[in-house]
Protein backbone atom coordinates (compact mmCIF):
# COMPACT_ATOMS: atom_id res chain seq x y z
CA UNK A 1 0.00 0.00 0.00
CA UNK A 2 1.40 3.53 -0.99
CA UNK A 3 -0.52 7.09 -0.28
CA UNK A 4 -1.94 8.46 -4.28
CA UNK A 5 0.35 10.22 -6.28
CA UNK A 6 -0.56 14.15 -6.11
CA UNK A 7 -0.58 14.94 -2.30
CA UNK A 8 1.59 18.03 -0.73
CA UNK A 9 2.31 18.17 2.90
CA UNK A 10 2.47 22.18 4.05
CA UNK A 11 1.93 23.72 7.33
CA UNK A 12 -1.06 25.64 7.82
CA UNK A 13 -1.77 27.67 10.77
CA UNK A 14 0.25 25.39 12.79
CA UNK A 15 -1.13 22.29 11.76
CA UNK A 16 0.21 19.60 9.24
CA UNK A 17 -2.25 18.93 6.01
CA UNK A 18 -2.32 16.70 3.27
CA UNK A 19 -3.62 18.62 0.36
CA UNK A 20 -4.11 17.17 -3.15
CA UNK A 21 -2.95 18.72 -6.06
CA UNK A 22 -3.17 17.23 -9.88
CA UNK A 23 -5.28 13.99 -10.31
CA UNK A 24 -5.31 13.51 -6.32
CA UNK A 25 -7.52 16.61 -6.50
CA UNK A 26 -10.00 15.15 -8.31
CA UNK A 27 -10.84 12.76 -5.55
CA UNK A 28 -10.63 14.78 -2.82
CA UNK A 29 -11.66 18.31 -2.10
CA UNK A 30 -10.33 19.67 0.95
CA UNK A 31 -7.69 18.97 3.61
CA UNK A 32 -6.63 15.97 5.77
CA UNK A 33 -5.05 17.38 9.12
CA UNK A 34 -2.18 15.06 10.44
CA UNK A 35 -0.75 15.32 13.49
CA UNK A 36 3.36 14.05 14.41
CA UNK A 37 2.67 10.41 13.92
CA UNK A 38 0.41 10.42 11.18
CA UNK A 39 3.15 12.69 9.17
CA UNK A 40 5.81 10.18 9.85
CA UNK A 41 3.87 7.57 8.56
CA UNK A 42 2.32 9.45 5.98
CA UNK A 43 5.85 10.32 4.57
CA UNK A 44 6.44 6.26 4.72
CA UNK A 45 3.89 5.64 2.71
CA UNK A 46 5.00 7.61 0.16
CA UNK A 47 6.54 4.31 -1.11
CA UNK A 48 4.93 1.04 -1.14
CA UNK A 49 4.59 -0.70 3.00
CA UNK A 50 2.88 -3.20 4.69
CA UNK A 51 1.20 -2.95 7.94
CA UNK A 52 4.21 -4.75 9.47
CA UNK A 53 6.85 -2.62 7.99
CA UNK A 54 4.80 0.11 9.23
CA UNK A 55 4.47 -1.18 12.61
CA UNK A 56 8.28 -2.22 12.68
CA UNK A 57 9.09 1.80 11.77
CA UNK A 58 6.42 3.29 14.46
CA UNK A 59 8.14 0.92 17.08
CA UNK A 60 12.08 1.18 16.12
CA UNK A 61 11.50 5.17 16.16
CA UNK A 62 8.26 6.06 19.21
CA UNK A 63 8.38 4.62 22.13
CA UNK A 64 5.13 2.89 22.29
CA UNK A 65 4.17 -0.97 22.54
CA UNK A 66 3.07 -2.71 19.32
CA UNK A 67 -0.73 -3.12 20.31
CA UNK A 68 -0.84 0.75 20.72
CA UNK A 69 1.28 1.72 17.62
CA UNK A 70 -1.40 -0.82 15.69
CA UNK A 71 -4.32 0.50 16.74
CA UNK A 72 -2.83 4.01 15.99
CA UNK A 73 -1.32 2.83 12.24
CA UNK A 74 -4.79 0.94 11.78
CA UNK A 75 -7.01 3.96 12.50
CA UNK A 76 -4.84 6.61 10.64
CA UNK A 77 -5.23 3.74 7.45
CA UNK A 78 -9.00 3.99 7.79
CA UNK A 79 -8.80 7.96 7.90
CA UNK A 80 -6.42 7.22 4.54
CA UNK A 81 -8.87 5.19 2.91
CA UNK A 82 -12.06 7.11 3.90
CA UNK A 83 -9.79 9.61 1.67
CA UNK A 84 -9.48 7.62 -1.10
CA UNK A 85 -5.64 8.57 -0.49
CA UNK A 86 -4.42 5.31 -0.12
CA UNK A 87 -3.46 2.95 -3.04
CA UNK A 88 -3.43 -1.14 -2.20
CA UNK A 89 -2.46 -4.11 -4.28
CA UNK A 90 -6.07 -5.83 -3.33
CA UNK A 91 -4.66 -9.03 -4.72
CA UNK A 92 -2.82 -9.76 -1.69
CA UNK A 93 -6.22 -9.91 0.46
CA UNK A 94 -6.97 -13.51 -0.94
Amino acid sequence: MRIVPGFLIREIAGETVAIPSGQAAHHLSGLVVINGCGRFLFDLLQSEQTEASLLNAMTDTYDVDEVTALVDIREFLDVLRKNDMLLEDRSSDD
